[in-house]
């Protein structure tokens, strides 16, 4: 239960998500090479942070002004 005024607003949740990726592409033959073959590579390394949360004001609306 949550007490809010009339036109403000309460967070009621919400969701946090990290994900981490590490990516290594290379060309045939060329990224195998012993001493170069980091020359021929590419390493990516992604962390994602994604946040979710709801937001809700709550208004009060005049009987008179009522949806049909």
């Amino acid at each position: 239960e949550v007490l809010v005024e009339n036109g403000g607003t309460v967070v009621i949740g919400g969701i946090y998500t990290q994900e981490t990726r590490n990516n290594t592409t290379r060309i045939p033959f060329f990224g195998d090479l012993p001493y170069i073959g980091f020359l021929f590579k590419n390493r990516e390394f992604i962390d994602d942070k994604t946040e979710l949360l709801i937001f809700i004001t709550p208004r009060i609306v005049a009987d008179n002004l009522s949806l049909r």
